[in-house]
């Protein structure tokens, strides 16, 4: 019996597959028909496209799976349509920093990922939304929503493009205010962890679970210049912890308030709110994954 598998594919995703999308068609068909499945596959041509396709295609067949092939905005945008549908989703992390796929410890390679999708087995996860946009890793507003801007605009992209944008942006990013469900505070960064970590194995959240029910918030104070270093070891070494300037809840949901409508990320894509309000609420137990 032969298992239809949907894949929708980003061309400028990651740092090559723009370059190598006809040779990862190929291989996908190949592998496909070794392990009894079909594969159909769909390119996508803008932002928010492959949303479109799941819509248009998700119920033309009874598909096995949709697999995002790209990063964690592809995740995201195939991920949307799916939420309580009991469609599974498969990954192909062959984006920038694969922050879902890392820390749902998925093989990193087109042949070992392809290999884990066709004899992985479903589970389900968490997902959230903030102002009801959904995401799946983590979402945030400060310092990562500032770099997630800056990286979008360069024409390269990859861990280095992505270190370097950040080490630059450091030394000119000012913390700002807000209140998180009516407390004042002041932070170089806020993040909503449903996953552990941003992408490219920064961790946040080390100690965050996809399948808990809560979401992981994480609250990095003002900071003297001194300790970014030992930031990023943290952060890098999956040892980031309660401490004099970071402070972790655990929330099913969360109102912030600002004074100006703030810029934020959801799984790493930048967007200007309209609003001084954000409502961030986990949604348990809503997304199938093939792990």
């Amino acid at each position: 019996m032969t298992h239809p598998y949907l894949f929708i594919l980003n061309p400028h995703s990651g740092t090559s597959i723009g370059k190598n999308s006809a040779a990862v068609r190929e291989r996908i068909h190949s592998v496909a028909k070794r392990n009894a499945g079909s594969a159909q596959i769909l390119f996508t041509e803008e932002r928010a496209h492959a949303t479109e396709l799941v819509r248009e295609h998700m119920h033309a067949e009874k598909w096995k799976a949709i697999v995002a092939v790209g990063g964690d905005g592809t995740v995201n945008e195939i991920a949307k349509p799916l939420v309580g549908t009991g469609i599974p989703i498969g990954i192909l992390p062959l984006g920038s920093g694969n922050g879902l796929a890392r820390h749902l410890q998925l093989p990193l390679t087109l042949d070992a990922a392809l290999k884990r999708l066709f004899e992985g087995n479903v589970t389900t996860i968490d997902s959230a939304e903030l102002n009801d946009i959904p995401f799946f890793c983590t979402a945030g507003m400060g310092f990562d929503a500032y770099v997630g801007h800056l990286f979008s605009q360069q024409k390269s992209r990859g861990l280095a493009t992505y270190v370097n944008v950040s080490f630059r942006a450091y030394w000119s990013f000012k913390p700002q205010s807000f209140r998180l469900d009516g407390v004042e505070k002041r932070a170089f960064s806020l993040s909503f962890a449903n996953a552990g970590q941003f992408g490219n194995n920064a961790w946040v959240a080390p100690q965050a679970s996809l399948q808990d029910g809560l979401l992981d918030v994480c609250t990095i104070g003002p900071f003297p210049q001194w300790y970014g270093t030992a930031l990023a070891y943290g952060l890098f070494t999956k040892r980031l912890k309660q401490s004099k300037y970071i402070d972790y809840q655990r929330l099913t949901q969360a109102v912030v308030e600002t004074d100006v409508p703030p810029m934020i990320h959801y799984d790493g894509e930048p967007l200007q709110l309209d609003t001084t309000k954000i409502i961030v609420k986990i949604k348990p137990g809503s997304l199938d994954v093939i792990i």
